[in-house]
């Protein structure tokens, strides 16, 4: 297929995807049992007067290992406009962490919503 002329291409929404909303043995080693990044959420404080802090899940928090987020979050996506996702990518020391939501995803076949890493 050719590609549009530049004045008539299409803008494509990308939003970034970070995966550390599931556990991980590296991070309950490093950080303690049963962390993630809710963690950090959750420690935040106001630096200022008015600021809302912490800033939590209106339907709490949420596990990207599970295979149900995934598919929500890509609902999500496509109806607000979303195009693809991109996923974070986490490479350490030679080993690939935190990419189960990655994993996830790509299992997934039924999913419509295009992917990237960076």
């Amino acid at each position: 297929m050719k590609a549009p002329p530049k004045s008539q291409a299409a803008l494509r929404v990308v939003a970034h995807y970070f995966p550390q909303l599931h556990r991980i043995p590296e991070n309950d080693r490093w950080w303690g049992d049963g962390f993630t990044d809710w963690t950090n959420v959750a420690r935040a404080r106001p630096l200022f007067p008015g600021h809302r802090q912490p800033r939590l899940p209106t339907h709490g928090e949420y596990d990207q290992a599970q295979p149900e987020v995934i598919r929500r979050q890509v609902e999500l996506a496509r109806a607000h406009g979303v195009d693809a996702f991109c996923h974070y990518h986490y490479w350490f020391d030679g080993k690939q962490l935190l990419q189960t939501p990655t994993d996830l995803f790509l299992a997934d076949r039924s999913l419509e919503l295009g992917i990237c890493l960076a």
